[in-house]
């Protein structure tokens, strides 16, 4: 069995520093001031998506994304000591991580709109160290429908045995796209369209119960 996790709002509790930071690199690097936060207004809601689309008619746009990135990691680790709570694990999300590492039957993996650094730094507050774990992000492909799939390749696991845990609308749309099973997992799964959703991972037996079913179910 494969459990594939996003980490924005799933595994760590972003809210909104991460928006000021994004918006703040992208205007100091590229000159551009960002219309919105709503991640839903671009074509790809990860990363690179958003900076690409931004930067299409730009001279120089791929050296402009590296700057970008490591711009915005660097203001998110500026942030982080003022903005803790933005950091910090979704309760129970570090032991549940551990939990699933312990079993025999699965193997977890990483699958992010993030940088592959962004991710990286955002694990690493939380407690767990990204390169641990077989992982894809928008620095291999803008994506989401692609970088799912990329991180089940790179587990060894074909992706018909996986189920993804997101938050975002995005999430939903990419794991119908690839018809794979979605656990929502976090605030705004008050507002997915998933038939199973969790606030955080405070109760782990009935996660990885449901876990268990779905996959299954997929036999």
């Amino acid at each position: 069995m494969l459990a594939i996790f996003d980490i924005d709002g799933t595994i760590c509790d972003t809210q909104e520093v991460e928006g000021r930071c994004f918006a703040l690199a992208f205007e100091e690097v590229c000159g551009i001031s960002l219309k919105t936060l709503d991640w839903t207004q671009y074509s790809e809601a990860t990363s690179s998506g958003i900076a690409r689309e931004l930067l299409i008619n730009q001279s120089d746009s791929v050296n402009k994304e590296r700057c970008f990135q490591d711009r915005f990691v660097e203001l998110l680790r500026k942030a982080q000591p003022g903005s803790p709570g933005d950091f910090c694990p979704l309760p129970g999300a570090t032991e549940f991580i551990a939990r699933l590492q312990g079993h025999p039957a699965i193997t977890v993996a990483f699958a992010t709109g993030g940088f592959d650094t962004e991710a990286a730094f955002k694990l690493d507050c939380c407690g767990i160290q990204l390169s641990n774990f077989p992982h894809a992000t928008s620095s291999d492909t803008p994506r989401r429908r692609d970088i799912i799939p990329l991180a089940a390749e790179r587990s060894g696991i074909h992706i018909s045995r996986a189920v993804y845990f997101g938050d975002g609308n995005w999430d939903v749309e990419a794991c119908r796209t690839l018809q794979i099973p979605m656990i929502g997992i976090g605030r705004r799964i008050d507002h997915l369209a998933v038939r199973d959703g969790y606030r955080d991972f405070s109760d782990p037996d009935s996660i990885l119960e449901t876990f268990e079913r779905i996959n299954n179910n997929n036999l």
